[in-house]
């Protein structure tokens, strides 16, 4: 049997590292909040193309100086820029920076009520907890109750600390960004699956182990997979957060914090709480028991 580390004999010391970094996540959110976008606080959209030629980063120096903190702005293909800005800002002093740039077509001007965004904001909640409900389902249906409820602890150990890093930093989050916490949180779980399907294929052909000493060689035969996909996935993440200008990097923050997270949840949290649940339970012996 070729267990090179005992990832499980540590995982009293990965719970307490999970527990800091989530109960981080909490507190953070609870007193200093999000920087919630204009999909979610409802706000005003202005599209107009300069007749000479402005950068966007001319435009964003701007509109900073007019003391503007919640915006975003992007450039379209046909050379035109769309400005947003959250509901409570200073909309006229936005149309004085676009002013002090030259002369302008203004191309639409449109305004997203409270309305609007309340029903982002509760589809947005929707689909998170769909997709963990979804995948919940899958893992109970595909393996067992419990491994199910360890990945779903992962996921949500993965979603809070990276939504949290969101607060710390106070940077934006938009629709864009709900959409890469679900890509994370499928890419995490994707993690899960691979080692959990090995820990299934060891049960039986491995009889009379452990669960712990299976579980520990499952994790170990996977772990060359799973870091070269992480470290793939991490260098174009953070390649993109770097260089993809702020919109893009918005996105990416995402994936930069999950795909660390979401790594250290698949090889220590998912295994390490379906072994003490199966623990506390009594199942882990019948496991062992039906293997051989």
């Amino acid at each position: 049997m070729d267990i090179r580390f005992r990832f499980l004999r540590y995982r009293f010391i990965s719970y307490l590292v999970s527990l800091i970094l989530v109960l981080g996540s909490l507190v953070l959110l609870f007193t200093r909040g999000l920087n919630l976008g204009l999909d979610f606080t409802g706000g005003r959209v202005i599209e107009v193309r300069f007749e000479r030629e402005v950068s966007i980063k001319e435009l964003r120096k701007a509109i900073e100086k007019a003391g503007l903190e919640s915006f975003s702005v992007q450039e379209t293909k046909d050379g035109s820029f769309i400005v947003k800005i959250r509901e409570g800002e200073n909309y006229e002093g936005v149309k004085e920076a676009i002013k002090s740039l030259g002369k302008y077509d203004l191309i639409r001007e449109e305004r997203i009520g409270g309305i609007v965004s309340e029903e982002l904001r509760e589809r947005a909640i929707l689909a998170i907890l769909s997709a963990l409900v979804g995948i919940l389902i899958y893992i109970a249906f595909r393996f067992k109750p419990v491994w199910g409820v360890g990945a779903l602890l992962a996921l949500i150990h993965d979603v809070i600390i990276v939504v949290g890093s969101y607060s710390l930093i106070y940077w934006e989050v938009n629709l864009e960004v709900v959409s890469a916490l679900l890509i994370v949180a499928g890419y995490s779980v994707a993690d899960t699956v691979v080692i959990f399907d090995r820990i299934r294929e060891n049960l039986r052909i491995r009889k009379g182990l452990p669960l712990e000493d299976i579980m520990d060689l499952s994790i170990n035969q996977t772990l060359s997979r799973t870091i070269m996909t992480s470290l793939t996935t991490f260098a174009t993440a953070l390649a993109l957060f770097i260089l993809g200008g702020y919109a893009l990097a918005n996105i990416m923050f995402a994936f930069v914090v999950g795909v660390v997270v979401g790594t250290f949840s698949s090889v220590f949290v998912a295994s390490a709480f379906a072994l003490d649940v199966s623990k506390i339970l009594g199942t882990e012996e019948k496991e062992e028991v039906q293997a051989s």
